[in-house]
């Protein structure tokens, strides 16, 4: 009976013109020539989980089958060397033209030029492009078969009106697996759990995926938070598909917990300030139209009430800063084939594909039946932006400030869609002076609203929604914030930004994604060795490259100079002597990829600081890192630790699992790295003899660093690796900690002298943070902050505040800024910012021959903290430089 009322219904579109009456989608007829699921997969959509080579090959089958109506293009190759594709799919005349629709459509995604007859015409005769997106998180698992399910109905569907329309006024592309590593990593866990039939209990094997589960990709990345980080080649590829097709409408398609039932839009609050008017009235013309359906067929949904239209690294918000109307649609999961729900219900893996294939066919039924109105939107979202004289019209970066972050930073915007202007210095504009010159971001282009929510310090909340939180934490109820509340890119990169009321009116030169960063140094006079100043993270990574490349280099805690070139501390010498004869080949071809820049040396005299020969300079080992692993750690900061060292900066990592932690012969490594602690935690799955193995492995001259709340367990009496308390909340009203003890009573500093005081001697936790970013001051005196004398941003999430540490027991390295100025960005309780200004961010302290280093944030959260690279790098490689006994012998 459900079959033939949805063939009755589909006609029943509430949209702004009039939809033809279509066939039922889930009784349809369908051409024989095209292949089923059952002829090209083995079984119908949804008796089985597709695994993600097979889906792949799915849609070539449709393209051989039919050739004039879909086209597979491979946009990427995951990290474990699984295809990413898409199919495009339109009728025969609009396929037989593509490359003209495409060029059209990137005039009217740049209208800048474009006259106003020219633009009608275009877009009364362009498609509209509609992207389907599947499986971004691999376990959510029903999306993908949906998504081939869609591609099959809209080939093979015979005498249908409805699919007729679809493909004579949309182009659809169909991107059915966007992270096929984690989802075949679910499908084994999942397949190896099976037994003679599926299993609905939510507790069996079948359902309890192991660490880390199949949500992440190879490297452990929850890509729907990627989008303008861009760290996963699966991202960047997608983001260089969407630049080439500019789609109007974008889905992603998710799955939630088992027990609810179907999101999509209208985004719950609050919404970025950069969303316009005609996007949030698509969501709910869409939005309208799938409720009619769902009403029709029997399936519960609900809207509005979570997946806001905030941060701008969605699946979803990101196209939306590019005009599109993009939208999250989430389905409950049976994370297999069939999960018994609270109420009693079944819920089947073929229900969930159900579900999600008649919201994507309602979706291009809507596009369809109001293709100009989308197109027009979208055009007018691009011109609008390129003609906005509203606020700040430019941000400056600064190049002297952190040069190869800014020339990182720069590039990704490039390859984001964003204009970027090269200005050579230097230069003085906008009220600032600019020594090496500047990127200038001008906000009136066409991805100008994209580049403003990326630029400016803090994307404002809006009065009322935070109005609203505060109300609800006064009534003891959590907040209504999904994920972060800050995330300005010049803050993240560290590079210093200055926002201009209007453009600076100054020359620049057009940046390209792939233009090389230029590196400086040459090998005349250089005939005792060269210096490698400690700038930035490329200077490090250029260090890096060559101890691991058997070159000796030392590292001074000390500055210094030779002639009229300062060195900073924490620089690096490389002596001639004891390097291998190609030494001038590998700086130069090292410096040359990289980006960085060396000076020779022709003496090791120096005219100010201390000399190479000096106990000042210690060796800088390459270094050998582990990390901890599997349960007990969280999967997210243990894969983006391992990518930033490997893959940004060529550092390998050995992971070692934590249940074999207490067999493990740390010797062999002069680092280890605790990512922060999963939902297990560390005092489980490491116990006391895991914290006896790091306290020896210390002693013995190693390493240690903790990451985030890893410090927490750190800190605890019981495992005493590093003198750090945490605070209790600055109102809660109790008796003064015993100094043993791991949670000791607020403390509200007034000034840094308070704080001088306090190191000078020796219940209810802090308000949880959404995430916001913070200002660092360095202690110049301590080495691991060597590099950030003018600071830096970090995210702080959580609660975690820790008291201030006496001198005699640890270095506090970084300490947040003071309370008028310690908020960069984003939004933080009151109390929270009186509290935490101050406090501790950088711990290090000596044990025995080795150190241990605490970051009370974590500096590697999604990768795209790149201005704290560099703080990581020191504990990785000067770090061991610091430490004594680890290579005695050896």
């Amino acid at each position: 009976m459900m079959r033939h009322l949805l063939g009755a219904l589909f006609g029943l579109v509430l949209v702004s013109a009039p939809v033809m009456a279509q066939s039922s989608p889930l009784a349809a007829r369908y051409d024989p020539d095209i292949p089923s699921a059952q002829t090209a997969l083995g079984h119908e959509f949804g008796a089985e989980i597709t695994p993600p080579e097979q889906a792949i090959d799915y849609l070539r089958a449709l393209e051989a089958a039919a050739p004039d109506r879909v086209r597979v293009v491979d946009y990427a190759t995951s990290w474990e060397g699984r295809p990413l594709a898409y199919a495009i799919i339109a009728n025969a005349d609009t396929m037989a033209r593509l490359d003209t629709i495409q060029a059209d459509i990137q005039r009217l995604a740049d209208p800048r030029g474009l006259a106003a007859d020219a633009r009608e015409r275009l877009i009364a005769s362009t498609p509209a492009v509609v992207w389907l997106s599947y499986g971004v998180h691999g376990d959510e698992i029903s999306s993908t078969d949906a998504g081939l399910r869609t591609a099959y109905h809209l080939l093979a569907s015979r005498n249908d009106v409805g699919v007729d329309r679809i493909l004579d006024q949309t182009i659809v592309i169909i991107d059915p697996t966007q992270n096929p590593d984690g989802r075949a990593r679910f499908l084994n866990s999942f397949t190896a759990a099976r037994g003679l039939q599926p299993d609905e209990n939510r507790f069996t094997a079948e359902h309890d995926q192991p660490w880390p589960g199949g949500r992440p990709n190879h490297y452990l990345f929850d890509m729907n938070r990627d989008w303008f980080a861009m760290t996963q080649p699966e991202t960047r590829g997608r983001v260089a598909a969407m630049l080439e097709w500019r789609p109007m409408v974008v889905v992603d398609a998710h799955e939630m917990g088992g027990d609810s039932s179907y999101f999509f839009a209208p985004s719950a609050e609050p919404f970025n300030p950069h969303v316009v008017q005609s996007q949030r009235d698509a969501q709910d013309l869409i939005g309208r139209n799938h409720a009619r359906w769902f009403d029709r067929l029997g399936y519960d949904y609900f809207t509005r009430e979570v997946f806001d239209a905030f941060y701008p690294g969605y699946g979803d918000m990101w196209p939306t800063l590019q005009g599109a109307v993009a939208m999250t649609y989430e389905q409950a999961s049976a994370r297999g084939l069939v999960w018994r729900r609270r109420d009693g219900s079944l819920l089947s893996y073929a229900d969930a594909v159900e579900h999600h294939y008649v919201a994507s066919l309602s979706t291009a039924e809507v596009v369809a039946a109001n293709r100009e109105r989308f197109v027009r939107d979208f055009t007018e979202f691009r011109a609008s932006a390129a003609n906005d004289t509203t606020g700040p019209q430019s941000v400056l970066l600064d190049l002297g400030s952190n040069r190869w972050g800014a020339e990182r930073l720069a590039r990704s915007l490039v390859a984001q869609g964003i204009e970027v202007g090269r200005i050579d210095g230097p230069v003085s504009a906008c009220g600032a002076r600019f020594e090496d010159g500047a990127f200038e971001v001008r906000f009136n282009q066409p991805a100008g609203r994209l580049a403003r929510t990326l630029l400016e310090d803090t994307t404002e909340l809006p009065a009322d929604f935070m109005r609203e939180q505060e109300s609800r934490r006064a009534r003891g109820l959590g907040a209504e914030l999904y994920d972060v509340t800050a995330w300005s890119l010049p803050l993240m990169h560290n590079v210093r930004s200055v926002t201009c009321s209007r453009p600076a009116g100054l020359t620049s030169e057009a940046v390209a994604a792939d233009d090389a960063i230029a590196s400086t140094g040459s090998n005349a006079g250089a005939a005792w060795g060269y210096a490698i100043a400690w700038e930035d993270a490329g200077q490090a990574r250029l260090v890096a490259a060559l101890v691991a490349a058997g070159v000796p280099a030392r590292s001074s805690d000390v500055a210094f100079r030779i002639g009229e070139r300062s060195f900073p501390r924490g620089s690096v010498v490389v002596p001639r002597h004891g390097a291998p004869a190609n030494l001038d080949s590998l700086i130069a071809r090292f410096a040359g990829e990289i980006g960085a820049r060396y000076v020779g040396l022709e003496s090791s005299w120096v005219d100010e600081g201390p000399n190479p020969g000096s106990e000042n300079f210690m060796d800088v080992p390459a270094p050998r890192i582990a990390m901890l692993w599997d349960d007990g750690t969280d999967s997210t900061s243990a894969g983006a630790t391992r990518y930033v060292l490997e893959q940004r900066y060529g550092i390998p990592v050995s992971v070692i699992r934590t249940g074999s932690l207490g067999r493990a012969d740390l010797s062999l490594f002069d680092v280890v790295i605790l990512p922060e602690q999963g939902r297990t935690g560390y005092s489980t799955v490491l116990g006391s003899s895991g914290s006896a193995q790091l306290t020896r492995f210390v002693r013995a001259g190693g390493v240690l660093v903790g990451l985030g709340d890893a410090t927490r367990w750190m800190a605890d009496p019981e495992v005493a690796l590093v003198p750090a308390r945490r605070e209790r909340a600055a109102d809660t009203a109790r008796p003064a900690a015993a100094p043993d003890q791991a949670v000791v009573d607020a403390v509200v500093l007034a000034s840094a002298d308070e704080l001088d005081a306090v190191q000078a001697e020796q219940g209810a936790m802090p308000a949880y943070s959404p995430g916001a970013l913070l200002h660092v001051e360095a202690n110049p005196d301590a080495w691991m902050s060597a590099g950030y004398s003018r600071g830096a941003a970090v995210l702080v999430t959580g609660s975690d505040i820790y008291a201030p540490i006496s001198r005699d027991e640890a270095d506090t390295a970084m300490r947040f800024a003071g309370p008028d100025d310690v908020v960069a960005g984003g939004y933080m309780w009151a109390e929270s910012v009186s509290q935490i200004a101050y406090k501790p961010f950088l711990i290090s302290n000596s044990m025995g021959s080795g150190q241990v280093i605490a970051f009370t944030q974590a500096p590697t959260t999604r990768a795209y903290l790149d201005g704290l690279d560099l703080l990581l790098l020191n504990a990785v490689l000067l770090g061991p430089a610091h430490s004594r006994g680890m290579r005695q012998g050896r």
